[in-house]
Order: C-alpha cells, then structure tokens, then sequence
C-alpha cells in the first residue's frame, strides 16, 4: 500500500511538472502566432 500511495505520489508530481511546461509552450505559441498576425497585418 505505501508503494501504491507512493507511485500515486511521483505521478502526481510527474503530472504537475509536464502540465507546467505544457502551459509554457502553449503561451509561447500563442505570443508567436500574434506576433505573425500583428507581422501579416503591417
């Protein structure tokens, strides 16, 4: 049981950190798709 309680716990970490950079990513990509609409509309 300690080990399942465990386990749950790396992933759960796991889970936090991968959700994070994710999030990262997709606000990089966002900054960059407005920067090339604001670049087209010039």
């Amino acid at each position: 049981m300690e080990d399942l309680v465990e386990t749950i716990e790396k992933f759960l970490i796991y889970s936090d950190d991968k959700l994070e950079e994710l999030s990262e990513k997709n606000q990089t990509l966002r900054e960059e798709s407005v920067l090339k609409s604001i670049e087209r509309k010039s």
